[in-house]
């Protein structure tokens, strides 16, 4: 039988790149050391040709061929020198610690004369008939050669052919190229492919860093309605990639039915993954096309092998900054890590790096400002986030690795408005410290309820940027009586910055007794210096950051000036004019000049649901879109506690029940942390348990005592429904696994302990369930979910919710006095030994199988109790 190879061509810019290692010998005979040496290497079409052929090398079914040109090349030149290895997200590091990695671009040579077609040649066969052709146009000339790629495009191919392949640099839609696809109506057969980064070279506001949910946003909103990207929505794929962070996948296979995916690093913003690193590498675009470019080969072209392609894209993306080009003291010269790249775009596990796919909405982003990741990924849409909420609070923010996070020393958020805040403080922190003169401090406000910890964020990024031992000082001004304390106040700040640190400075409660102290703070943090008298006495480099303490967020502080807001028609009511009252005593005390003086603010959520400011009421009212709050609660719970990274938070589940779902928190954070230390009572050796929990007078301070104590108790009537549903979980085990000789009788003649086991594994239902926010309610007092439903929320966290199902059996087994056996041991019932003792994932498959059964099993059994399961609310 003949194999009739597809054949696939390569085309494009190719450059030819000219390393330059630099070298340390400075003197003749230097030991220890590495020359100075220049290699010359492919690049562009070049490469990008290397990278597919020597993955496509062992299938037979591939012609891959690359267009060679003659009369016009392109030259590149860069600097690299020795980098470390190290990755703050990354363990690997070769021997020496050190690679080599770019540390200054020289750009491109001199450009060449525009060669003629007749002093061009090319060995491409004019009659030649493509299945994929892959253009790499790095905006360097080959768009405008006609004569090179005008007979590939000319030809009559059949209506499924060929399929182009676009990798497309700077200025993306543009050139003689781009028109003829689209004139041609190429583009249907089209994937495209670019960089965020070359489409904000145009005319186009894309954020950068803020959060994911505000690029994506930004990103489609400039699809829509920017003349010059628009064009690209006509390729039947269009991938954006946000460096090796991160990349968005428009698939336009059906015209009226646009689907969008987006692959991102849960634990990384655009651009942070690469701060761990020094140096730069060139050719990563090549590698994340290579990716896509062997997916669709190996795979076909459905959605799932482009899917597929960008994930293989950005883990060799990520590989190849991290390897760079080989290791120092090991090969003669550096070299592109070609081997290693082969090797993850064949298997991208091998590369240590994990990316989670969401699907976005498409025009519903642009207009829905509360869109989020985490809504998408959750199927109980605009719920609060109970069940991840209990994941996180006993196993830590290890659950969190398939939803966008934050981490900011021990401060970890997941409210993408929130995030955007702390890392813009982060990010003004970051260039304070290491660009500015310093001849003014670093203004900054804070605000949020009572209790919400508003210095704890700032504290952590501050740590993170100047160390551990960061100079921190605090002063609360409603304690303050006169000038002179103030003053006292600025010289231990000044003091400080003599020594040569940048102290931080908390002014707390800045705003108290009717803003008195914004008139003798507008000097020092405009001019940075403050008056003793006649004497005039610079501050140095620091940073202020002002806690409000009567207004809780921003907003509701700085007030807007009446004659903005209201039209001509409202001026004459009442409203208007008790509001500008206000707005001109604001003025007075100098409040939109302190304003004026800020940098940044952030508003710190708290563990209560979010609350907005209403400028027409002048009140602050629920948010209902705030979804986030149970998971902010988890986090504060496993600090206050005093747990650390992921060791597992041990807390009586009714308990946390009640720390997660009550109304609010009166006192925010501090009512949290109290009752804690209460209940915990200064040790935590045994845990968090309600037979701990203090006085009712004690607890009344800090939340609504019925509502805890009920939700403390939230479930125990089915689970006093458990002893009569023991028979049909042995009834269920009998059915689905081989039960030993001795256990294959009727439940009332089993022994004691078989039966406490049966009766815990019932008792263990709504535990488990909680973890996917579902509730069991008794019958007629609520919307049960329709089986179908219930289904498909446990297959589609089948494997969390039966590890949580063997943890409990593990659990109840070991309280029994059962224990793993010992090398050479067996299972023995006689001596309580059994080899399921072992965590779920060093179980046979057969064993996570028989966990996997017992809760598809549970919503027959919760009907066999008369009891149905509903979202939690």
């Amino acid at each position: 039988m003949v194999t009739i190879m597809k054949k696939i061509l390569i085309t494009g810019d190719s450059i030819t790149d000219h390393h330059i290692y630099k070298g340390g010998i400075e003197y003749p005979r230097k030991e220890a050391q590495v020359g100075t040496c220049i290699k010359e290497e492919g690049g562009g079409a070049s490469l990008l040709y290397q990278l597919v052929n020597r993955q496509c090398e062992k299938e037979n079914q591939y012609a891959i061929h690359l267009q060679k040109v003659t009369g016009f090349n392109n030259h590149a030149y860069a600097v690299w020198k020795p980098c470390r290895g190290n990755h703050q997200k990354d363990d690997a590091c070769d021997r020496t610690g050190k690679i080599w990695r770019v540390t200054e671009r020289l750009g491109y040579g001199p450009s060449p004369e525009i060669p003629r077609p007749s002093k061009t040649g090319t060995d491409l066969d004019p009659n030649a008939k493509w299945d994929v052709v892959i253009f790499d146009d790095g905006g360097l000339g080959y768009r405008f050669h006609q004569h090179l790629w005008l007979p590939i495009l000319s030809q009559k191919y059949q209506p499924e052919s060929p399929w182009i392949i676009m990798k497309m640099s700077h200025q993306v839609g543009q050139g003689d190229l781009w028109a003829q696809l689209s004139a041609g109506q190429l583009l249907e057969h089209t994937v495209l492919i670019v960089s965020v980064d070359d489409l904000r070279r145009n005319e186009v506001m894309i954020t950068r860093g803020r959060s994911w949910e505000q690029t994506i946003r930004d990103l489609l909103k400039e699809f829509e309605a920017n003349v010059h990207l628009r064009q690209l929505l006509h390729c039947r794929h269009v991938i954006v990639h946000f460096g090796n962070d991160g990349a968005l996948w428009i698939n336009n296979e059906q015209s009226d039915n646009r689907k969008n995916s987006f692959f991102f690093d849960p634990g990384c913003l655009e651009g942070e993954w690469n701060k761990g690193i020094e140096g730069t590498v060139l050719g990563s675009s090549t590698c994340f096309t290579a990716g896509i470019i062997c997916s669709i080969l190996k795979h076909g072209k459905d959605a799932d092998s482009i899917g597929k392609g960008i994930t293989d894209g950005l883990c060799a993306m990520r590989t190849l900054c991290r390897k760079g080009h080989g290791l120092v003291g090991k090969n003669d010269t550096p070299a592109f890590p070609g081997e290693e790249i082969i090797q993850v775009l064949r298997d991208n596990t091998i590369s240590g790096y994990k990316f989670n796919r969401v699907p976005i909405p498409d025009t519903a982003v642009v207009k829905k400002p509360d869109w989020s990741i985490m809504a998408s990924l959750s199927s109980q849409q605009q719920r609060p986030l109970y069940g991840r909420a209990r994941q996180v609070a006993v196993h830590g923010a290890k659950v969190l690795n398939d939803i966008p996070y934050g981490q900011f020393g021990a401060l970890y958020s997941v409210d993408h408005a929130e995030l955007e805040s702390l890392n813009s403080i982060r990010n003004l922190i970051n260039q304070y410290v290491h660009g500015d003169k310093g001849k003014k401090p670093l203004c900054l406000g804070v605000f949020g309820p009572p209790g919400a910890g508003k210095s704890f964020g700032v504290k952590q990024i501050a740590k993170g940027i100047l160390g551990s031992n960061v100079s921190i000082l605090e002063f609360n001004l409603s304690q303050f009586d006169d000038y002179t304390m103030l003053v006292g106040a600025f010289h231990q700040v000044r003091d400080k910055a003599l020594e040569g640190k940048i102290p931080v400075v908390f002014w707390d409660e800045f705003d108290s007794k009717e803003l008195k102290w914004l008139q003798y703070l507008l000097s020092p943090m405009q001019d940075g210096a403050f008056l003793e008298g006649q004497l005039r006495h610079p501050i140095g480099k620091c940073i202020f950051v002002f806690a409000g303490g009567t207004r809780p967020t921003m907003q509701a502080f700085s007030i807007s000036d009446p004659d903005k807001v209201y039209g001509e028609e409202d001026r004459q009511g009442g409203q208007y004019k008790e509001d500008k009252e206000i707005y001109i005593d604001f003025t007075r005390k100098k409040g939109p000049d302190f304003v004026s003086r800020l940098r940044g603010y952030l508003n710190v959520l708290g563990p209560n649901r979010k609350q907005v400011y209403n400028a027409a009421t002048r009140c602050m009212e629920t948010d209902s879109s705030d979804i986030c709050f149970p998971i902010r609660r988890a986090l504060l719970l496993r600090v206050m506690a005093g747990i650390s990274g992921n060791d597992p938070l041990k807390i009586d589940s009714g308990l946390l029940n009640a720390f997660l779902k009550i109304k609010e928190f009166k006192h925010g954070a501090r009512s949290m942390e109290t009752l804690v230390a209460l209940i915990s009572g200064g040790e935590g050796k045994e845990g968090l348990m309600r037979s701990k929990l203090p006085p009712k007078e004690q607890i009344s301070l800090h939340v609504d005592y019925d509502e805890f104590l009920a939700l403390i108790q939230q479930g125990e009537e089915f689970q006093q429904t458990c002893n009569g549903l023991a028979p049909f979980v042995h009834a269920r085990y009998q059915e689905t696994t081989r039960t030993p000789m001795e256990y294959k009788q009727e439940f009332d003649e089993l022994p004691a302990n078989i039966k406490a086991d049966n009766v815990a594994a019932a008792l263990r239902i709504t535990q488990i369930l909680s973890l996917i926010s579902m509730q069991v309610v008794p019958k007629g007092t609520g919307q049960a979910l329709e089986p179908e439903i219930v289904e498909k929320e446990i297959e589609a966290n089948i494997e969390l919710l039966a590890e949580a199902e063997h943890i409990g059996w593990m659990e109840s087994k070991i309280s029994q006095g059962w224990r793993a056996p010992q090398p050479g041991e067996t299972r023995d019932d006689e001596n309580k030994i059994h080899p399921c003792l072992v965590p779920y994932g060093d179980l046979k498959e057969e064993d996570k199988e028989k966990d996997r059964e017992s809760v598809r099993y549970y919503p027959k059994l919760v009907e066999l109790a008369g009891y149905m399961i509903v979202y939690e609310e």
